[in-house]
């Protein structure tokens, strides 16, 4: 899923502090755009240390720690800006992101709770919910999560594909079969008709493993009809040529 953190907005006067804050976030974010990670984030580390209860400050700093992959710093940002904004939706919502991509996910349904109660019909974080109840096993709620998700936006291409996850392992693969053909008859979406390709493939290579096993089980039990001798050679071909990788 792709999940990017939000900027927060604030209404306050632009005061010399705040315009002096303003100077260097231009700066920091030419840095960004010059792709000079490093300029970029020294320079929202001094934006925090000189304006330390600014709550735009840590939100930059955060986004920015983010980007680098450090998520543990990122969450550590975004703590300090709850703790002036404890209510904002979305500096909840990039913590939540942040918390998740550290599997803490208890946690991160926590913030992206939070969310959806500002938001109820927000896809993207239903379908985050949705990835944290997967990954915790709870395969019944994360499929509500998913649903809703695909209710609010149809065409929300990740939802759609981890709700077919769903299916798959809860052993309902001709649904999750359906579920590419159905959208795919309104929407050309490379990403889904991969995922059907694959389940294809797999259901085509489960059935030639019960086909065979039937066959060969045939023979065992002293079966001599050739018929079924040449079936197997067939199956056998069959398996080979789904299971030899591509070049």
């Amino acid at each position: 899923m792709t999940t990017v953190t939000q900027p927060i907005n604030t209404t306050e006067n632009q005061s010399p502090d705040a315009q002096n804050m303003a100077v260097l976030v231009k700066k920091g974010t030419q840095a960004l755009e010059d792709g000079d990670l490093m300029a970029a984030l020294d320079t929202f580390e001094k934006v925090v240390v000189a304006f330390p209860d600014r709550p735009e400050g840590h939100n930059n700093l955060g986004a920015m720690y983010s980007s680098l992959g450090e998520l543990d710093k990122a969450e550590s940002c975004f703590d300090k800006v709850l703790a002036v904004l404890p209510n904002n939706p979305d500096v909840h919502y990039n913590r939540g992101v942040m918390r998740s991509r550290q599997e803490k996910f208890d946690s991160a349904r926590d913030d992206f709770l939070v969310v959806l109660k500002a938001h109820p019909k927000d896809a993207d974080t239903l379908n985050n919910l949705g990835v944290m109840d997967y990954m915790q096993g709870h395969l019944v709620s994360a499929r509500k999560h998913f649903k809703k998700a695909l209710k609010a936006k149809p065409t929300y291409t990740n939802a759609l594909l981890n709700l077919i996850d769903v299916e798959q392992s809860m052993g309902n693969s001709f649904q999750a079969v359906a579920l590419c053909e159905k959208h795919l008859e309104k929407n050309s979406d490379i990403e889904v008709r991969r995922k059907l390709l694959d389940l294809l493939s797999n259901g085509c290579r489960d059935a030639l493993d019960k086909a065979s096993r039937v066959a060969e089980t045939l023979i065992g039990a002293g079966d001599e009809n050739n018929t079924t001798r040449m079936e197997l050679g067939r199956l056998i071909q069959a398996r080979t040529a789904l299971t030899v990788p591509m070049l």
